[in-house]
């Protein structure tokens, strides 16, 4: 698989052009395990804490347990020793939060379609539902990026589990 963003940018390319007017915040590594979606949820808000209204911070810990846990689940992050990195960053008054994992030969990430009886399946449904704007980019030197960003201030308006 070559190295391609969404737009058919270099992986390179696409992550210069994402983080452009950002300033990185913070950045952990968390070890490829389903516990992992857990802490870096907490260690998110703890980063962007006094940076966004409530219903931000809610929405974000959301989204982060939900990408945090595709990546253990679908990439090959949870093989031993194997890792999940979260960014976050700041800038134009956007959160961007940003999720690399190991990379998979045989999973893309993309939303799935789910019925009411699924047990499984909606976390990029609701990323792409309430975040500002979401993408995923794969490098196959450094593993695959599952980014999303939210207005810090703004309040999506939008609930996950109800209809469009």
């Amino acid at each position: 698989m070559s190295a391609r963003g969404q737009d058919g940018s270099s992986a390179t390319e696409a992550v210069i052009k994402r983080w452009d007017g950002l300033r990185i915040v913070g950045r952990r590594d968390f070890p490829g395990i389903a516990q992992s979606a857990g802490a870096a949820r907490r260690w998110v808000l703890e980063v962007l804490d006094g940076h966004a209204t409530a219903e931000t911070l809610e929405t974000l810990e959301l989204l982060v347990s939900e990408v945090v846990t595709n990546a253990v689940l679908h990439s090959d992050s949870a093989r031993p020793g194997g890792l999940v990195t979260v960014r976050v960053g700041l800038g134009g008054g956007l959160i961007h939060v940003e999720v690399i994992d190991g990379g998979s030969a045989t999973s893309v990430p993309a939303i799935r379609t789910t019925d009411d009886d699924s047990l499984s399946g909606r976390g990029l449904s609701w990323v792409d539902r309430l975040a500002r704007a979401w993408g995923a980019d794969h490098d196959d030197e450094v593993g695959g990026a599952v980014w999303f960003q939210l207005a810090i201030g703004q309040p999506s308006g939008r609930d996950p589990l109800s209809s469009p």
